[in-house]
């Protein structure tokens, strides 16, 4: 899909004023959840619309997209980006007891699917890397970054110098000129990735900065510039990705880093505890 083309929600609301009547209840219909249009036929949404299959036709047209066809694509597109507007289910009845039962259920197999898929070597030589290093910089934008935090929280217990980027008010080359094959980087890309991550990554692996890629199950274009790829599966039973299973990787792998440096890691988490008392920063 284009970068530049309009989306089905922008659609609607450019053209409201030309649309009857009939098309504006099928626009409604659309707009409480944009994602049925990639698992709908023509026909089983102008039912669920009560409008009929020449209106549904007809709207298509009149919203500026050469056939219905076009704009399922676009709405599949939109899916597979992980936009949470088209990700959402049509509104249903389903008493809040199933609705619960099937999350877990994903939420579950996602955990176990990401487990068994995780590559052994590979995760055993970014341990390595990572428990030997002079510095781990871990980075991720948007919701990534809140995987990227938690892997910095619990590094920072075990390695002297980690450190999460971006930081407020820092550009990236302020800290990426410093890097070099004694370090290691740790990036997280979630769909919906920012340029800006395949750009980071690329400065990386041109610095011959070791990576270790965290990302969801299809982990995208920034991959072929990691030195390892961690690939989590995130899909949901409801509107938001799941971040269970990349929860529970990331606690594996730093509770890894801390067993392969052992009692370093111990003494240094040591004297953090020693501080925390001094300082009295914690109940």
């Amino acid at each position: 899909m284009s970068a530049k083309a309009a989306t089905l929600e922008s659609r609607i609301r450019q053209y409201w004023d030309q649309l009857s009547s009939h098309e504006q209840r099928l626009a409604d219909v659309l707009l409480a959840a944009p994602g049925q249009l990639a698992m709908n036929t023509a026909t089983e949404l102008a039912q669920s619309a009560g409008v009929s299959k020449a209106t549904t036709t007809r709207f298509f047209h009149h919203i500026g997209y050469e056939s219905y066809e076009a704009a399922r694509r676009q709405a599949r597109e939109m899916q597979s980006s992980g936009s949470p507007l088209y990700l959402q289910a049509v509104p249903n009845a389903s008493p809040l007891g199933s609705i619960m039962q099937q999350h877990l259920e994903k939420e579950i197999a996602n955990l176990v699917n990401s487990y068994r898929t995780l590559d052994n070597q590979q995760l055993h030589e970014a341990v390595c890397a990572i428990a030997h290093s002079r510095r781990v910089v871990v980075m991720g934008w948007r919701h990534s970054q809140t995987i990227a935090q938690l892997i910095y929280r619990d590094l920072v217990h075990i390695h002297p110098d980690v450190r999460l980027l971006p930081r407020p008010g820092d550009s990236l080359a302020e800290h990426l000129a410093s890097l070099g094959e004694q370090d290691v980087a740790i990036c997280v890309g979630l769909r919906r990735r920012m340029p800006v991550l395949e750009t980071a990554m690329e400065v990386l692996a041109e610095r011959k900065v070791p990576v270790l890629y965290i990302a969801d199950a299809l982990s995208g274009k920034p991959a072929r510039h990691a030195s390892w790829v961690i690939r989590c599966h995130t899909d949901s039973s409801l509107m938001f990705d799941s971040t269970t299973a990349l929860s529970g990787v990331v606690n594996l792998l730093c509770s890894l880093v801390a067993r392969h440096l052992g009692k370093t890691a111990n003494d240094y988490l040591a004297r953090i505890e020693a501080l925390h008392q001094s300082l009295d920063e914690l109940e």
